[in-house]
């Protein structure tokens, strides 16, 4: 497999350190917070979408939406994935997915005024990043496995993909015995933890890659020259 011109993969310069910007801007939120209300952590991390920090979030979240769709456009047009692969399908509805969770807040159960449609739309937007993101990552790795050049990213990338998956199982857990018995889903776990264990594997592996890509570009660069 070849990768065209460095000029197709130069948004990949752009999107790891949007990727890892946004990440840096929710983590210190995050930090921020859990320091003057340990407690806070068990709620979920769009919860500030409804306070005072609200801009904080929407910048770290949309960072990371720009940063992922540079990567999208950079892996796409190298040819890392064709544009109606399923790896670039699913990193699209992350990126939407990313948008909607900042566009749409969640529900604000302290405010019926909030309750309705844009509850379960954030819901939707929340569920299809968490979904698809993993999705995407096996889908762009595993045709590059045994490529000589790029199978050490590939799998690198696809070791954290899958952790991503496996932090999706307690979520899918929860859903089951909420199914098939009186307890409320979000009940069965503790969501705010296991929700930022999973963004962290999650975002991990993205920024995987979003170097892998980066790392086509400079190699590209470096043969043009």
């Amino acid at each position: 497999m070849t990768f065209d011109s460095p000029r197709a993969v130069r948004p990949a310069t752009l999107g790891a350190p949007l990727i890892i910007a946004g990440a840096l801007v929710v983590l210190a939120l995050d930090i921020h917070t859990a320091v003057s209300d340990p407690a806070h952590l068990r709620r979920t991390i769009s919860e500030y979408g409804l306070g005072a920090q609200q801009w904080v979030f929407a910048t770290g979240v949309l960072l990371l939406a720009v940063g992922s769709a540079c990567t999208l456009v950079a892996a796409v047009r190298s040819g890392m994935a064709k544009a109606s692969s399923t790896a670039a399908v699913a990193l699209t509805l992350w990126t939407v997915g990313l948008v909607a969770v900042v566009v749409v807040p969640k529900q604000d159960w302290s405010n019926d005024a909030t309750l309705g449609l844009g509850g379960a739309i954030h819901r939707l937007g929340a569920t299809l990043a968490f979904v698809s993101i993993p999705i995407a990552l096996v889908a762009v790795s595993i045709p590059w496995i045994r490529d000589h050049r790029w199978k050490s990213w590939a799998r690198a990338t696809l070791g954290l993909a899958i952790l991503g998956l496996a932090a999706l199982l307690p979520i899918a857990y929860a859903l089951v015995i909420g199914m098939t018995t009186s307890t409320p889903w979000y009940r069965v776990i503790t969501l705010g933890y296991v929700e930022r264990v999973l963004v962290v594997a999650e975002v991990t592996a993205l920024i995987s890659l979003a170097l892998w890509v980066r790392a086509t570009s400079s190699r590209s660069s470096a043969l043009i020259s």
